[in-house]
């Protein structure tokens, strides 16, 4: 209603217009996207539908508008960066998922597809690492020390939970991957998690080796904690990442194992794990002592 205190309707002819336009131009960028994402659930009814129209609808809309008034369109497009901006950043999350998303996964993809592990050349080696790991409470230091191992290559961190899926009502595995996803995002380490169920923690260190990463991107190399008599600390309190109030320790991971604890695994399964590796070609890295490794102290000298 304040638009009638302008007095004339040809006053705010050109805003309005203005906006419809960019409301066009809008619709014809999100079905723009939507394309290029390869939507399965987008099905324009229009025969002659290509991302050529829409980029003609955006191109065309974006032109009248600077034909109509220069000025109201310059202010309707700030207008628009800023009510995105505020939607970004104020808005509560959504429910209908991201575009991004979507974007994203049909380029990884496509991608993915065009790397051929038949071209590959020791010019251009890279590590691509598979760190097993028991409980990510004792073990934060070297979760952090092979993300800087790995140089821009791959990287993922495996678990082996021991227990048999024929004898639980649901899979155990699916609660767990949130608190996983949300260490990875906590300690900001680029890394994938996979996770899996088997009978011996041998087991499933060969269905990891055998089945993480995806065409062109998987693990060429193992890396194991030491087997000592050591026994475990809780490092994950203490991690830079949660010493500030505002940062609360992930739920969902159980304490360390006592020192009179029974080990999960035997020297003779340690072993065996180091010669399923080398048999399937891969490398392997026996880690020592990094829990006790101050990063920050190194970084000073």
């Amino acid at each position: 209603q304040l638009v009638l205190f302008s007095g004339k309707l040809n006053t705010i002819a050109g805003v309005v217009t203005t906006f419809f336009l960019l409301v066009y131009a809008t619709v014809n960028l999100a079905c723009l996207a939507l394309e290029w994402a390869s939507a399965p659930n987008f099905r324009p009814t229009f025969r002659y539908f290509t991302w050529h129209t829409c980029l003609l609808g955006i191109a065309g809309c974006c032109v009248m508008m600077f034909l109509i008034s220069p000025v109201s369109a310059s202010a309707s497009l700030g207008f628009l960066l800023l009510l995105l901006l505020a939607l970004h950043y104020l808005s509560p999350s959504s429910t209908w998922g991201y575009i991004s998303q979507a974007l994203i996964f049909h380029q990884v993809r496509k991608y993915l597809l065009m790397l051929d592990v038949r071209k590959d050349h020791v010019k251009f080696w890279r590590p691509q690492m598979l760190l097993m790991v028991q409980n990510p409470r004792g073990s934060t230091r070297l979760i952090d020390f092979v993300n800087d191992l790995k140089k821009s290559g791959l990287y993922v961190l495996g678990h082996v939970e021991l227990q048999d899926l024929d004898t639980l009502p649901s899979d155990p595995l699916q609660p767990q991957q949130d608190s996983w996803l949300s260490l990875v995002d906590k300690l900001n380490v680029k890394a994938f998690v996979s996770l899996t169920l088997a009978p011996s923690v041998r087991h499933g260190v060969r269905q990891l080796l055998f089945t993480s990463g995806l065409g062109g991107m998987r693990p060429n190399t193992l890396v194991l904690g030491f087997y000592d008599d050591a026994a475990p600390q809780d490092s994950l309190a203490r991690h830079p990442a949660f010493t500030s109030a505002r940062e609360e320790v992930p739920l969902g991971f159980p304490p360390v194992r006592a020192p009179t604890a029974p080990k999960l695994l035997s020297a003779r399964e340690y072993v065996g794990i180091v010669a399923d590796a080398l048999k399937m070609l891969r490398n392997v890295l026996l880690a020592r002592q990094l829990e006790s490794l101050d990063k920050a102290w190194e970084l000073r000298r």
